[in-house]
């Protein structure tokens, strides 16, 4: 046997020189298309900021989470969608400096709402509240102020107690009521509202008593009681929490996230892909949200609202919404102000396409999506509560030639959907009350 062809000697010094630059030449085509990317991405301006969005909630032990007073920055989408100046004031309040007296004798109006009211993806002028306000100061030719109470992720229960405890001080002459069709009956009930949080409880819930009764939630004592609850209680379903995984390339993608505007632009496109997801989201190398979304049901649980007709559990959610809603018009008129609710379309009932693969992870459902949107109505209808469906409102104005009412990915509405809303608003309000909302005080 020749040297050179024995396998137990070792690679002669040119072979192995000749595999090196291969290999370096082999590395140097995979890397520097990367590093082109990553370069033309930043360049672009095509990845969002690596800095987190500012923290801006804390619990409470009354409403579960509350904004901090004095914080805010800068908030920006994952799919570089939007990027908005968000400040708190020193009540707590994603709004201008206002105080519970009126010195002005301005005709106000509180908004109670979730994220849509809360709105951290335009700047504050640009939401339906200002939008609504410097409108009706103008048509009325009075001062007027509405109040922006919004906050991410609260049920029409916590904006109740909200308006009880807090509200009421700043002695509105109307409460507005944004309802968001799609979770706000989810979020107000604790067996729906907790599975959809991975079995973490974030805040207390109201009840019914077996003859109908509201039966309020029990009140924490403290702040920190709120905030022991939130981090401490074990999760109804094990199987959907995050360190439980222990994903072993999650610390990789932190990593990845702070220093690849590259990997910033791929990743959120990536966690909307289901299949993709699915095989490498448990992984964490897609970040912990993907984590949990591969281990999430199929259909998210706010969904569920739409199937026809609604099963027990969420037959519950919606007479519990309904007594709350109930409960919260007679607290507004006890006090001598005027109940309003403005129902907030979801952007899959604007286009039922986007349903497509909800409806055929489940089959067995009957979807509508006119459903929960239809009982509101008529629920609204019955009690003599004035409302105002924005659905077909914003139906008729989208179209492929219509400016984007709702940020595609985020789906919160973009600054064309805060004003279509304030304009509907300012009409319906003054085709409701009419000369009630010009006369002065």
């Amino acid at each position: 046997m020749h040297p050179s062809t024995d396998p137990d000697l070792p690679a002669p010094p040119k072979l192995k020189n000749k595999l090196a630059g291969r290999f370096l030449l082999l590395l140097f085509g995979l890397l520097f298309p990367l590093f082109m990317l990553e370069i033309g991405v930043r360049l672009l301006g095509l990845a969002p900021p690596p800095v987190p969005n500012p923290a801006i909630w804390t619990p409470h032990p009354l409403f579960g989470w509350w904004h901090i007073p004095y914080s805010g920055g800068t908030f920006h989408s994952d799919f570089n969608e939007f990027e908005a100046e968000v400040r708190i004031n020193a009540r707590g309040l994603r709004d201008r400096e206002i105080g519970y007296d009126n010195p002005e004798r301005a005709f106000r109006i509180l908004s109670l709402a979730d994220s849509f009211g809360e709105a951290l993806q335009v700047n504050l002028e640009q939401t339906y509240h200002k939008q609504l306000e410097q409108r009706l100061t103008q048509s009325l030719g009075r001062p007027v102020e509405v109040i922006n109470a919004g906050v991410g992720g609260w049920g029409t229960d916590q904006e109740a107690i909200f308006y009880v405890a807090e509200g009421f001080r700043y002695e509105p002459d109307v409460v507005l009521l944004t309802f968001f069709i799609r979770n706000d009956a989810v979020n107000n009930y604790g067996p729906l509202e907790i599975a959809r949080n991975g079995g973490n409880q974030e805040k207390q819930f109201f009840s019914l008593s077996p003859t109908g009764e509201l039966i309020p939630p029990p009140v924490q004592e403290t702040a920190e009681d709120a905030a022991t609850q939130a981090k401490e209680a074990p999760p109804i379903n094990p199987g959907l929490n995050l360190e439980e995984h222990n994903p072993p390339l999650l610390g990789v993608a932190d990593g990845l996230w702070r220093w690849s505007a590259l990997y910033r632009f791929l990743m959120p496109h990536l966690r909307d892909i289901p299949g993709v997801v699915r095989a490498i989201g448990p992984s964490g190398i897609l970040g912990g949200e993907a984590v949990i979304r591969a281990h999430h049901p199929a259909v998210p649980i706010p969904f569920l609202v739409y199937q026809s007709p609604p099963d027990a559990e969420f037959e519950a959610a919606w007479q519990l919404t309904e007594a709350i809603i109930r409960r919260l018009r007679d607290e507004v008129q006890q006090r001598g102000a005027k109940f309003v609710v403005v129902i907030a379309s979801a952007p899959e009932q604007l286009d039922p396409t986007q349903l497509a693969g909800v409806e055929a992870a489940r089959p067995d459902l009957r979807w509508d999506v006119e459903a929960p949107t239809h009982r509101l109505n008529q629920f609204l209808a019955t009690e003599n509560i004035p409302h105002l469906d924005l659905l077909p409102i914003f139906r008729q104005a989208s179209g492929p030639a219509a400016p984007s009412l709702h940020f595609r990915h985020d789906q919160h509405w973009t600054a064309a959907g805060h004003t279509l809303a304030a304009e509907a608003i300012e009409k319906f309000l003054r085709d409701e009350f009419g000369a009630e909302l010009i006369a002065q005080p």
